[in-house]
C-alpha cells in the first residue's frame, strides 16, 4: 500500500544468503497463473514433524504452511484483489483485511505476520504460488535428515539461517557458509576464496545431519563458478582463440 507506484518485489528475510543469481528467483514472476499474485515456499515437506501442522491454532495453507522469509510479491495484483475471509461475506481488499484478521487471531499466532499470510492463502490458496523448497532451505530440511529434495537434485538456491544458526554452534555446517560468504572480496577468485574454504570446512561439520550432504551446499556454488569461468572465455570459431 505504501510502494503504490511499484509493481512486484522480493521480500527476503535478513538472514538469508543467495547461492545463485538473484534474477534466477525474480523469473517465476513470469511463470504467474492469471489468479497468483505472491510466491512462498512450504514451512515443511513432511506434515508429521512440521510446525503448522503439530501446533498451529489457526488456518493455514495447505498441509504445513508456508514460510514467509523469502516472498515474491505481486504488488499491482495485491492492490487490486478482493480476497476471501472468514470475517464477512463479501471479499476484503488487503488493507481492509489485515487489521481485523489480526484481531480475531492476535491470542493464537506465534509467527507474527507469515501467520497472518497463512490465514490469508488458507482462505485464497489459488492466489499463492509455490516455491520449492530449494529456494527457501532451512535447518528443517535437514537437522531431522534430508527432506528436500528439489536441494539434493539441483543445490540449495537461498540459504535461510533462521534461528540465529550463522552466529551459533548448533547448525556448524550453516555457520560454517555464512562466514566464508561474510568474508568473501568480490574481486577474489571464487574456487580459492569461497569454494575451497567450504569443502575445509565441512569437513569438520559430517558429524551432524546437515553436514553429512555438503554437496546440496556446494552445487549451485559451483555451477556458478563453471559461468563465471565460461564468461571468461571466448572462442572465435576458425580462428584464434584467446583466454
Amino acid at each position: 500500500m505504501i510502494l503504490k507506484d511499484v509493481d512486484s518485489l522480493l521480500y527476503v528475510d535478513t538472514d538469508v544468503l543467495f547461492l545463485r543469481p538473484i534474477d534466477d528467483i525474480w523469473g517465476f514472476l513470469r511463470t504467474f497463473n492469471a489468479t497468483q499474485l505472491a510466491a512462498m515456499a512450504p514451512e515443511h515437506e513432511i506434515p508429521k514433524i512440521g510446525w503448522y501442522s503439530r501446533f498451529a491454532r489457526h488456518p493455514y495453507y495447505g498441509t504445513t504452511g508456508v514460510n514467509s522469509g523469502v516472498m515474491l510479491m505481486n504488488l499491482t495484483r495485491i492492490r487490486n484483489t478482493q480476497f476471501k475471509n472468514n470475517l464477512i461475506p463479501t471479499g476484503l481488499r488487503w488493507e481492509e483485511m489485515l487489521y481485523p484478521l489480526y484481531q480475531k487471531y492476535k491470542n493464537y499466532i506465534t509467527w507474527g505476520d507469515q501467520d497472518l499470510l497463512n490465514i490469508i492463502f488458507y482462505f485464497n490458496p489459488e492466489c499463492l504460488y509455490l516455491f520449492p523448497c530449494q529456494w527457501n532451505y532451512r535447518p528443517d530440511h535437514c537437522m531431522y535428515g534430508s527432506n528436500c529434495k528439489g536441494a539434493e537434485e539441483e543445490g540449495i538456491s537461498i540459504l535461510h539461517g533462521n534461528r540465529g544458526v550463522y552466529h551459533d554452534d548448533k547448525q556448524p555446517t550453516f555457520k560454517a557458509l555464512y562466514e566464508v560468504i561474510r568474508d568473501f572480496s568480490f574481486e577474489d577468485n571464487l574456487f580459492q576464496s569461497i569454494y575451497y574454504p567450504l569443502q575445509t570446512k565441512f569437513l569438520n561439520t559430517v558429524h551432524t545431519l546437515c553436514g553429512r550432504i555438503p554437496q546440496v551446499f556446494l552445487k549451485q556454488i559451483e555451477r556458478t563458478m563453471k559461468k563465471v569461468y565460461e564468461s571468461q572465455v571466448i572462442v572465435n570459431i576458425g580462428g584464434n582463440f584467446r583466454l
